[in-house]
């Protein structure tokens, strides 16, 4: 199992001395009783499975025989295979910096992002981008139905 590290100026609520997953700051446990969803990995495959279903049946399933009928087979087919290769590069990238610091998980893309550029440009270069995703998707999702 990887292990993690609290931050030094926060204490562990544990009484053990070794850092590991379960034995969060304060700060960090408090955030995620809050949050719906944590980092407790304890999900199952099926989980993971119906969220990558879901995800992917949206506007890109339902517009796909419309950009087909307008690009032809060919080119239809050569653009399907180009986004699978950049969908398949950035999981890869996203995997691959997970755990890019030895002993800290990035959970989170906005983690990622502070890490990345600091914690306050961090924040104001990946919640924005968020943000329109998730709203425009929700845009695209009404108007296709």
């Amino acid at each position: 199992m990887m292990e993690t590290q609290a931050p030094p100026d926060q204490k562990l609520e544990s009484n053990s001395t070794t850092n590991t997953i379960d034995e969060k700051p304060a700060k960090q446990k408090k955030i995620d009783d809050w949050l719906p969803i944590t980092s407790s990995r304890n999900a199952k495959w099926w989980y993971a499975a119906f969220h990558n279903v879901t995800g992917m049946v949206g506007p890109g399933v339902l517009s796909l025989p419309y950009a087909m009928s307008n690009l032809g087979w060919g080119p239809g087919v050569v653009i399907l295979i180009l986004s699978w290769v950049i969908t398949f590069y950035t999981l890869w990238q996203m995997v691959e910096m997970h755990e890019m610091v030895p002993g800290k998980r990035f959970d989170r893309y906005h983690e990622l992002g502070q890490h990345a550029f600091g914690k306050r440009l961090g924040l104001y270069i990946v919640v924005p981008q968020q943000l329109i995703c998730e709203v425009g998707l929700n845009i695209v999702n009404m108007i296709i139905g």
